[in-house]
């Protein structure tokens, strides 16, 4: 955000963007989490979220003009950047197909062939199946409370709620959570899960 105030003259909208970006800042201090729950809600895919959260944040330092309670801006401005977001793949997708259909019509063959298949082959299909139950069996595997913190942490949670939330210090947290990611991280890299790991 300081990037976007730099050498701006001090006429009226730089005074804007400069309050803007303040109270940006208040804001994700208090309801980040909330916008954060606000952009999955409504992308396609969770790097869209992402996408449409930063594209928010610039609209409201550019364009916020206090007419709105602030939360209630961003949070319209990040459902509808996560839905322009949507329509441009949506738009893209088609002029693929579209594309695919040309080109096949200037081949010999029929333009069906040229569409790619929604469906893995056979092998793709049977590794993934045996990826997919290789890392349940470590999530089994887990510590339970490795397992606890890692399921909190991918709901969104941070450090500090799940502390909060399950009564336990930072340091015991930090640990849960590097120790569970390090014996995930073993198996994708085809490493054995520790065989004398208790559940505590």
């Amino acid at each position: 955000m300081a990037a976007l105030m730099d050498a701006q003259p001090k006429s009226r909208a730089s005074v804007n963007r400069k309050r803007n970006a303040e109270l940006l800042r208040q804001l994700l201090a208090d309801s980040e989490q909330l916008l954060r729950q606000q952009a999955r809600k409504h992308a396609e895919l969770p790097e869209d979220a992402d996408d449409a959260l930063q594209s928010a944040y610039l609209l409201f330092i550019e364009r916020y003009r206090g007419d709105w309670e602030p939360l209630a801006w961003l949070q319209t401005t990040v459902k509808r950047e996560c839905w322009a977001l949507y329509r441009n793949a949506s738009r893209r997708r088609v002029r693929s197909l579209d594309a695919a259909i040309r080109s096949s019509a200037d081949s010999d063959g029929p333009w069906v062939e040229a569409l790619p298949s929604p469906v893995a082959d056979p092998q793709e299909c049977a590794e993934r199946s045996d990826c997919v139950e290789e890392h349940r069996r470590a999530l089994a595997e887990l510590k339970p409370a490795e397992r606890r913190a890692l399921g909190l942490l991918a709901a969104g949670l941070s450090y500090a709620e799940i502390c909060e939330l399950t009564g336990w210090t930072y340091t015991k947290v930090n640990r849960c959570l590097a120790e569970g990611r390090g014996a995930l991280r073993g198996v994708a890299h085809d490493a054995p899960i520790g065989v004398d790991r208790q559940p505590q």
